[in-house]
């Protein structure tokens, strides 16, 4: 099963531009998100949790990934879908939304009948195989919840 198949919303690029209420460094619009939130990652209860889709090696990975969606002519998050859909050993894939047109717009991508080509999904693949784990590293330095810094492992 693929589980939070759009990682809290990151996958559906939303994120990229501006990001998630409680990493935002601009105040005023952190709060404007906080207050209407776009996703899950604009709820600070939430969005805190869930750090590990919003590392540096995250943000990259889904900017590559974007990249292959708009040379494919599809959004990221049909990319991400068709992807799970694709996978031989994913029997089903659990996807979560904010709204029922963010609904309707997953069963649309679910409903098309052509595979992904196989150019399409060997990038996919060699984006994930730079960095197997990226909610593991970070670019940053930072102290962690005790202060000791960053979760996860420095990228070379």
């Amino acid at each position: 099963m693929a589980y939070n198949a759009l990682a809290g919303g990151v996958l559906t690029g939303k994120y990229l531009n501006i990001p998630a209420a409680s990493d935002d460094t601009e105040r005023a619009r952190a709060l404007l998100n906080a207050q209407n939130p776009r996703g899950r990652m604009d709820e600070f209860g939430w969005g805190r949790t869930l750090y590990r889709y919003r590392t540096d090696a995250v943000q990259d990975a889904v900017r590559e990934y974007e990249r292959i969606a708009k040379k494919s002519g599809i959004s990221l998050t049909e990319l991400s879908l068709r992807w799970c859909r694709q996978r031989t050993l994913v029997t089903s894939t659990l996807v979560g939304h904010s709204s029922l047109n963010q609904l309707q717009e997953s069963l649309k991508y679910f409903s098309v009948k052509e595979p992904l080509s196989e150019a399409i999904m060997w990038d996919i693949d060699r984006v994930h195989m730079k960095n197997r784990l990226p909610l593991f590293s970070s670019s940053r330095v930072g102290k962690d919840w005790n202060g000791e810094g960053e979760i996860g492992e420095r990228i070379p």
